[in-house]
């Protein structure tokens, strides 16, 4: 009898025979004023252009203002561009521009943060990835 967490997710070696992986990223940086940041990964982790990503971010920005995103979206092998990308603004208390994901030719993740006049804000990213 297979357990109810097996049935729901499948087994380790059921998700390797499929190539699906799910990693979690951690990203930080900071801006000064109405300058933008690419966010550094901290983990290193790299993706390539043969790869179809699906992500889910979490991005925060705290300094005298505060800004907290989720966006959502797919990179899709071959293209340049992200399909379904979803932004939601949860707070936005100094009139933030929204954050932008984006994938380079190598198919490398860059996130992208713009700061508010007279602020210096510490940005944080944690982000969901499955990749095939």
């Amino acid at each position: 009898m297979t357990d109810i967490y097996t049935k729901v997710h499948g087994t380790t070696a059921d998700r390797f025979k499929i190539g699906l992986k799910n990693q979690r990223i951690t990203m930080s940086g900071s801006t000064s004023t109405t300058s933008s940041t690419e966010l550094l990964d901290r983990d290193g982790l790299k993706h390539t252009v043969d790869s179809t990503v699906f992500f889910t971010a979490y991005i925060v920005g705290k300094g005298v203002n505060t800004a907290a995103y989720e966006i959502k979206g797919c990179y899709l092998q071959g293209t340049t561009t992200i399909s379904g990308y979803v932004t939601n603004t949860f707070v936005d208390t100094g009139n933030f521009t929204e954050p932008t994901i984006d994938f380079n030719s190598n198919g490398e993740m860059t996130v992208t943060c713009t700061g508010v006049d007279t602020d210096t804000i510490a940005w944080t990213a944690v982000i969901d990835v499955v990749s095939i």
